[in-house]
């Protein structure tokens, strides 16, 4: 037997839903007419031919302006999406888009038709996405326009409570964004706009309804007496409220909400205007548009133009390409935090895409350092990303200030050459009396071959994290076999026990301290001494230099770490400088948040992706000792 669901439930649920739109419309209309105090049509059309040529031409100037931020807000979109088309043509695609949804209701469905009728290369999921997207989010923008307009200018006295409540609530939204910018709803990921987005996407909005707003004020009869702010607030809030109608054009209960807004003004005055505002920022923009969507080519999609730099072979590799004679072994941190080695033509860098910026971590891993500020710039723009370069070097950070960036003093390196390492000196004699201690205790450090006592070590990780809390992640390493098994280790072992072990990031040309893990309680000196047998491991191998990582030196950060300066400043290194540089202020600030973010939250720990050179006996070893 078989059993059949009938449509009809669902086809009257269908009908419903888009009668809904034109009984509101039809609602509004009625108590419109009931309400106000309206004259005969033939004279509104006299009030309405009468306006001045100048309030025509200036809210013809005004519409354009108005549209012309709703192209820019739909590049943000594209760019959020990363469909590639957030040139020109997508700006004039959402432009019409969004003329022709406006006047023909039903924003969801018009829109997307709309932008995947004149955006060839957009697929109907991906203009469904798009148009949703842009709904939402201007929604969200325009809550935001109204919370400020009902504080600075509000049309009706005691809705300043109001108007705080809504940038309270948006604040609290933007701070779960940051903290959790891909939700899970449902079983589905999702994914915040970043703050770039954000700040971009309430931009476009403010500059849309202010260009919008003018429009109509100007299209008001002279002797009104209405300010503009009160103004451009009842028209913030009568737009968010036609925009959820989805009725065409919002018609009615937008003109009902203006009504009741502005009680001051004359209902033949208002409703003059807002005739005159239907024909200009409606009908006309509508017209252009079906006429586009009748000739769709005369919008050529095109893909974000192709510069030098693309010219030249952009492309991204796996954090495997990692070159062995670069000059910054540190940056082999990205096998582990999702980095990749991105190459901006010739110039190659360290780069982390996360939800909020792009940064270049470290000095660039060849090429020239001046030519990869601006295409890093440009890569960041594309994702609404901040730009950013970390804990970059001196000559790094003059070439940035030159190339008009923001720079930044954030740390200090300890380095020194390990082949001209001596423990001999007054500056190092508090470094011989944990030596003499470690030794004392009898206490065994030695460098690691072969395969790694991976239980134990994990076990000296865990008891290290109990002690001192979770480890910090993303610029710093956390435990995992295959990141470790691409380093250099060297383990401490006390009554035959294994106490403790460091791991180096190892180049050709340096070699840099990553982690120390030591269990509670070992013999004091255990962890000079693992530093020491680094040095000399280093030396071993004729490495000419040797890092012991960065502490802050910001005026913010003096006192943090002070017992991480102590212990390194035991081996008597060389201090350099390190910073941080991005194209503004605001980049930099958020670059800073997101770095903080992803160094006190980082993500669950992955398997780090194990060397190309590594033969199949060695992979299949350290699978094996990965646990489970």
């Amino acid at each position: 037997m078989t059993f059949s669901v009938s449509s009809a439930p669902r086809t009257a649920a269908r009908l419903l839903r888009l009668a809904v739109p034109f009984a509101v419309m039809a609602g509004c209309l009625w108590l419109l007419q009931v309400q106000s105090d309206l004259p005969p049509l033939d004279e509104l059309g006299t009030l309405v031919f009468d306006l001045p040529a100048w309030k025509w031409a200036g809210a013809a100037l005004a519409t354009a302006v108005s549209f012309w931020a709703l192209g820019r807000y739909d590049c943000v979109a594209h760019r959020h999406l990363g469909t590639g088309l957030d040139g020109p043509a997508a700006r004039r695609a959402g432009m019409a888009a969004i003329a022709f949804s406006q006047t023909a209701g039903f924003g969801l469905i018009t829109g997307s038709y709309a932008r995947w009728r004149l955006l060839p290369g957009l697929t109907p999921l991906q203009a469904g996405q798009l148009t949703a997207l842009v709904a939402a989010t201007f929604l969200a923008s325009l809550a935001v326009i109204c919370g400020a307009s009902l504080i600075a200018a509000p049309p009706v006295p005691g809705l300043a409570w109001a108007g705080a409540l809504i940038l309270l609530t948006a604040a609290a939204l933007a701070a779960c964004s940051f903290l959790i910018p891909q939700p899970q709803l449902f079983g589905l990921q999702l994914r915040w706009p970043s703050l770039t987005a954000m700040t971009a996407l309430g931009f476009w909005a403010a500059a849309d309804v202010a260009a919008a707003g003018t429009a109509l004020w100007l299209l008001l009869p002279s002797g009104t007496g209405v300010a503009w702010g009160q103004l451009l607030t009842a028209y913030a809030v009568a737009l968010g409220l036609a925009v959820v109608s989805s009725a065409p054009g919002g018609a009615g209960l937008f003109e009902l909400a203006l009504c009741a807004l502005l009680p001051a003004v004359p209902d033949h005055s208002l409703i003059t205007a807002l005739l005159a505002f239907r024909v200009i920022y409606y009908a006309i923009p509508a017209v252009i548009a079906g006429f586009l969507l009748v000739f769709p080519g005369l919008l050529t999609a095109q893909k974000t133009a192709v510069d030098d730099t693309d010219l030249l072979g952009s492309r991204s590799q796996p954090a495997t390409a990692l070159p062995w004679d670069r000059c910054c072994a540190e940056t082999g941190i990205i096998r582990q935090n999702g980095g990749r080695v991105h190459a901006f033509g010739l110039n190659r860098v360290a780069l982390l895409d996360s939800a909020q910026a792009s940064v270049a971590l470290f000095d660039p891993l060849s090429g020239l350092t001046g030519e990869t500020f601006a295409p890093l710039a440009r890569h960041a723009r594309r994702r609404n990303a901040a730009a950013c370069c970390y804990k970059c070097g001196a000559r790094t950070a003059l070439l940035a200030r030159k190339s008009g960036w923001k720079v930044l003093r954030i740390a200090e390196e300890a380095v020194l050459d390990p082949r001209a390492f001596s423990e001999n000196g007054s500056s190092r004699r508090q470094l011989r009396r944990k030596l003499r201690h470690a030794e004392t205790a009898g206490i065994n450090v030695c460098r690691a071959v072969n395969r790694l006592p991976f239980d134990q070590m994990q076990e000296a990780d865990a008891a290290w994290q109990s002690a001192h809390g979770t480890a910090y992640g993303t610029t710093m390493g956390r435990f995992e076999p295959g990141y470790l098994y691409c380093q250099e280790v060297i383990l401490a072992f006390h009554q035959g026990q294994l106490i403790g072990f460091a791991s180096f990031h190892t180049s050709a040309r340096e070699w840099c301290l990553d982690l120390i893990r030591l269990r509670p309680d070992v013999p004091d000196g255990a962890g000079h001494a693992l530093v020491r047998a680094g040095i000399a491991a280093a030396a071993a191998d004729g490495i000419p230099r040797l890092s012991l990582a960065a502490v802050p030196d910001h005026r913010l950060a003096k006192g943090v770490d002070r017992g991480l300066r102590r212990f390194k400043e035991c081996f008597a290194p060389r201090w350099e400088p390190r910073y941080m540089a991005a194209p503004g202020w605001l980049q930099m600030a958020i670059s800073i948040a997101e770095l903080l973010r992803l160094v006190h939250r980082p993500p669950p720990v992955l398997p780090a992706a194990a060397p190309q050179t590594h033969n199949e006996d060695e992979e299949n070893e350290i699978a094996l000792a990965r646990p489970a």
